[in-house]
């Protein structure tokens, strides 16, 4: 009777290496998951942050408020001058008041709205008259739309007349001040302040006139 060859393995090393690769099954899979949720982590991570957007709920918030003050740094462009200063502008129940001081802390301008004025401090000098900008240019030179601010420095109470970028913010707006000088603003970034998105960079054009203003900080209060 022949003699057969004996097997190269045993039965019971078998069963051992079966029940070894069952049990790392369960391992492999949940390396697998692993590598998946990092690589979908990394796809993400890719993607541009999106930018801040006006909604509704901001612009509602804001027609709510008659109190603000936001502060930063303004430059004055003009084919023969050019000046930068920093700004602490206050807006309370449709009155304004702009101080401008040097890089140093020295005081340049402080303009302020009463009720049937308005009020220029220069050099310790003071100035009035019937209207703020036109008190502005009179005095220092400086052709400033303040006038219109409450509307273009938030950039949400805009009739007619602007353009929106692809996230629905204001992109750029032109209207004509109360001398009818026709102004262009072009806002370059947003930001979210305390939950609201406003300009954090904007300029303002008319002619060969040019207003850079970076806002630093923002408070609004409900009056």
């Amino acid at each position: 009777m022949p003699v057969l060859p004996k097997p190269c393995f045993k039965a019971a090393n078998f069963t051992k290496n079966q029940s070894n690769m069952e049990s790392k099954e369960p391992h492999l899979k949940q390396f697998h998951l692993i590598l998946l949720m990092f690589f979908l982590f990394l796809g993400g991570c890719a993607q541009s942050p999106r930018p801040p957007v006006q909604g509704q709920a901001t612009l509602n918030t804001l027609a709510e408020f008659n109190k603000w003050q936001a502060r930063g740094k303004i430059a004055f462009i003009a084919p023969d001058d050019r000046q930068s200063v920093n700004f602490n502008w206050q807006y309370t129940n449709k009155k304004q008041a702009l101080t401008l001081t040097s890089f140093i802390g020295t005081q340049v301008l402080k303009l302020m709205e009463l009720d049937q004025y308005s009020e220029l401090v220069v050099d310790g000098k003071s100035y009035t008259g019937p209207e703020s900008a036109a008190l502005i240019q009179r005095i220092s030179g400086w052709q400033l739309p303040i006038t219109q601010a409450p509307n273009w420095f938030t950039a949400t109470r805009f009739e007619d007349g602007y353009e929106l970028n692809k996230a629905g913010n204001i992109q750029q707006a032109s209207w004509q001040d109360e001398q009818g000088q026709v102004w262009t603003i072009n806002y370059q970034r947003y930001r979210n302040f305390n939950g609201l998105t406003l300009p954090a960079r904007l300029t303002l054009t008319h002619q060969d006139i040019t207003i850079k203003i970076q806002i630093n900080a923002w408070q609004f209060d409900p009056q």
